[in-house]
């Protein structure tokens, strides 16, 4: 599995922003993890393998829900943001005469155009060795990443 990156020694800021009033410490927060994130992001964009390029195009990074957040154990206000890769998401087909004809008005599947593959690439199989573009990209850009998170909080 990847590895995570964790940022040690922001005890002033952590003090700053628990002084600050609740609306500014979100907003604050979550834009300069987000920016953060995106360093780290556009440089794992850059490693992927570009066999069509459609697999870097899929590579985001999005605010964890709180109940990730929550696992993750940064608390109900802490901030978690991942870099990775979409996932297929369920959808429903819509309520139209030709879905209904064919019986699948209301169900639901899985949308097409995700990069499963990935782990492949990033972690190898029995058969084919790794090509990380993930790891490499939050180890070489992890400290770049927390000092944007820093400037961007301030």
């Amino acid at each position: 599995m990847a590895e995570q990156i964790v940022i040690q020694g922001l005890a002033g800021l952590l003090r700053s922003l628990r002084e600050a009033p609740k609306a500014v410490q979100g907003r604050a927060v979550q834009a300069g993890m987000r920016k953060g994130g995106n360093v780290i992001r556009d440089d794992a964009r850059r490693r992927a393998p570009k066999a069509s390029g459609f697999m870097a195009s899929q590579i985001i990074t999005r605010r964890a829900n709180a109940q990730s957040r929550a696992r993750a154990g940064v608390g109900k206000d802490g901030e978690y943001f991942t870099v990775g890769i979409k996932s297929g998401r369920r959808r429903k087909y819509a309520n139209t005469k030709r879905n209904k004809q064919r019986g699948r008005a209301g169900k639901s599947y899985v949308d097409r155009g995700w990069a499963y593959y990935w782990r492949f690439k990033e972690f190898g199989t029995k058969k084919m060795r790794a090509e990380p573009f993930l790891t490499p990209a939050g180890e070489v850009k992890g400290p770049e990443a927390a000092q944007v998170i820093i400037d961007e909080t301030r």
